[in-house]
């Protein structure tokens, strides 16, 4: 009679668990629900990488656009944006920021494949802003590099450097002056 009581048991251990595991799906996000419930990924037509949706970027402005590529870091204090590496070898990264349908991005993401629609928006800096920041770093540059905090500060400085001369020679190369920095206003998981 003991082993039956066990199996009694363990049929409403189990019956209790499948009640639960249903219930808390009602309370999930659009994101959660698209990260347990797909397990094969498929890029919609017209989806773009964040390198396609930034080469295109000055026509895309406020227009519709899906982006589609691999996510590689999420929000995790809010869970308010993601950012998007493209599946085309790039190291451009775009960032993806929650709206419409998309009331957060779950940690669950982080390295999956997704294709989301949402609005192009452009961020410009201002060359002014570049060139201030890249003589900060200047300004910043140990000579000193006997400490490991000194190396540092100077592997940070050369990194601000590095990322101004690469702005200005797009905006030379463009003739702006500004530089663009594209992200996406989500408005829905597409896959």
């Amino acid at each position: 009679m003991n082993m039956f009581r066990r199996k009694i048991m363990a049929a409403v251990f189990v019956g209790l668990a499948m009640l639960s595991a249903c219930g808390t799906q009602g309370g999930q996000s659009a994101a959660e629900k698209n990260v347990n419930h797909k397990t094969e990924f498929v890029c919609p037509d017209g989806a773009m990488t964040p390198k396609q949706i930034s080469e295109n970027g000055e026509n895309l402005v406020d227009k519709d656009v899906i982006i589609t590529g691999k996510v590689s870091h999420v929000c995790v204090r809010s869970g308010k944006k993601c950012f998007i590496a493209g599946n085309d070898d790039s190291t451009l990264l775009m960032q993806v920021f929650v709206g419409g349908e998309i009331d957060t991005f779950p940690r669950e993401l982080m390295y999956k494949n997704v294709a989301i629609n949402g609005v192009l928006k452009v961020k410009k800096i201002e060359k002014e802003k570049i060139l201030a920041q890249e003589q900060q770093a200047k300004e910043k540059m140990p000579e000193d590099t006997s400490s490991q905090e000194n190396c540092q500060i100077i592997e940070q400085c050369h990194h601000v450097m590095q990322q101004a001369a690469d702005m200005k020679e797009w905006m030379e190369k463009n003739g702006k002056d500004y530089y663009p920095v594209y992200y996406v206003e989500g408005r829905k998981f597409l896959n």
